[in-house]
């Protein structure tokens, strides 16, 4: 067919149309139950005309600066997109009360001043902490980023070695009491100071702490500042080296009195302690930055905080302007769970305690850690103890309820079944409970990155971190601030 009468067809098809569209009813016309209608001439002919999005503006009438600032700000979002699915999704993830991504904000920017203003981290906790093992990694990671220096509070006697530190005690049979543990331990009262501890001295006893394993926590492993914690007033020195000073004392409250000595960076020292009177700890902390306690409580369930006085706790958290607070509690409690109503009755006595805690600490965050996976015979084969999934369900909803932040440790390990996977790397236990040392600094690391995370999420939704596009524009790029790296000579 030629060209000339293909043009010729088109034409006549079109004019066709037109015609049917100027003579068809407007209106159209109705066919049984149907009403058929055809295009008007107008609306064949009309060109639909392209809608451009008001917030829509072409490249090419923006400049230079305005192009790349568009750049930033789609990274920007999609950079808090990540931070965000994170916090939604990751099994590491920290639940925050009511959803509030906020929280812990008050303990990072306490962080980030402890160079001026020296603040405390209190990690109390069943066996898993024994042996300074998780905590360790925890305190060797903030003071290497936001100063401080020393392994912190420890009790004047202390019965599982810790990697952190050695230490004596003479006369070594010194009477001790616990708020925890067998019942024959209890102190009359309720005087056991912060660490749920007393060492009682009756006339005069001698105490020696060495440093360990100072390749590894260079930052704990020196300390300039010694405080030791005693229920009355006594006489107490530390020798240093070839230096022997009478320890300055400071009256917290009628039942706590504070026995302070600033020294050179040491990693020895020696304290000698005259009178009568229980002893609540001894405190190896650096002048400035963060110092972090290790309070293991071997047994507990976390439910024994009510019984120790507030005339101990309240003067040494003010004064040690505790900023964090982590509870790691549940695991002796899962066994001995059976039902619905056993897991009620252990929220109920840890709200208590949490309220009691928060009572006395108003200003700081609070961190509860479930139980990690635990295994137990069932039909010949290591499992996952039945109630402990819906404990941990359990202890998510009574830290929410009770105002604070959970991290699940069951998840982050892997959840269920996942302790024999543990067992078999060598980072637990034949006990199928505890963790290895090669264990329990793998769980301090995923804690402390954890909690790093979210301080990065905290330093860019507050603007402290400058962000930059990389040399093709094509990711964003955090420049170094000196926020973090001012030191300070102050002290509390």
């Amino acid at each position: 067919m030629k060209i000339g009468h293909i043009v010729c067809f088109i034409f006549s098809v079109i004019g066709l149309l037109a015609l049917v569209a100027y003579f068809f009813p407007q209106e159209g016309v109705a066919l049984g139950g149907m009403q058929l209608r055809f295009p008007t001439l107008a609306e064949v002919l009309q060109a639909e005309e392209e809608e451009i999005p008001a917030d829509t503006i072409p490249e090419d009438t923006l400049t230079t600066e305005e192009l790349m600032q568009l750049r930033m700000d789609a990274l920007k979002a999609e950079k808090e997109s990540e931070f965000l699915t994170y916090c939604r999704t990751n099994p590491a993830r920290i639940y925050m009360p009511g959803d509030s991504i906020g929280y812990l904000d008050p303990f990072f920017d306490a962080l980030e001043a402890a160079r001026k203003h020296p603040m405390r981290i209190l990690h109390y906790g069943d066996s898993q902490l024994e042996g300074d093992r998780i905590t360790s990694v925890l305190r060797e990671a903030f003071q290497g980023k936001f100063g401080g220096s020393g392994v912190g509070m420890i009790p004047l006697i202390q019965t599982v070695p810790t990697y952190t530190l050695s230490q004596t005690a003479e006369p070594s049979d010194l009477a001790r009491h616990l708020v925890y543990g067998p019942k024959t331990m209890r102190l009359e009262g309720n005087l056991y100071g912060p660490m749920g501890q007393t060492t009682t001295v009756d006339g005069t006893a001698s105490f020696s702490f060495t440093t360990r394993m100072r390749d590894t926590y260079p930052n704990a492993s020196r300390f300039s500042r010694v405080t030791l914690l005693a229920g009355d007033s006594v006489k107490a020195c530390v020798v240093a080296g070839t230096d022997t000073l009478e320890m300055d004392e400071a009256q917290g409250s009628e039942n706590l009195y504070f026995y302070t000595a600033r020294l050179g960076s040491r990693s020895t020292v020696s304290l000698t302690v005259s009178g009568q009177a229980d002893l609540y700890g001894i405190l190896l902390d650096g002048a400035d930055g963060v110092s972090v306690d290790n309070i293991p409580m071997r047994g507990c369930s976390g439910t024994v905080f009510t019984s120790i006085g507030q005339s101990t706790l309240t003067p040494f958290f003010r004064r040690g302007n505790v900023r964090l607070v982590i509870l790691q509690y549940g695991g002796n409690s899962v066994p001995y769970l059976k039902d619905d109503r056993d897991i009620a009755g252990y929220m109920n006595g840890l709200k208590r305690q949490i309220s009691y805690l928060k009572k006395l600490l108003p200003e700081a965050c609070f961190l509860f850690i479930g139980p990690s996976d635990m295994s137990t015979s069932i039909e010949g084969e290591m499992q996952t103890y039945p109630v402990l999934p819906q404990t941990v369900e359990a202890l998510k909803r009574m830290a929410g309820e009770s105002g604070i932040a959970y991290w699940d440790l069951y998840a982050a390990m892997g959840g269920r079944n996942s302790m024999m996977k543990w067992v078999d790397s060598h980072l637990a236990g034949p006990d199928y409970v505890h963790f290895t040392p090669k264990g329990a600094r793998h769980v301090g690391n995923i804690l402390y990155e954890t909690l790093e995370f979210y301080h990065k999420f905290y330093r860019f939704r507050t603007g402290k971190d400058r962000l930059k596009l990389n040399a093709d524009s094509t990711a964003l790029v955090v420049e170094e601030t000196d926020t973090l790296h001012t030191h300070s000579d102050d002290s509390i």
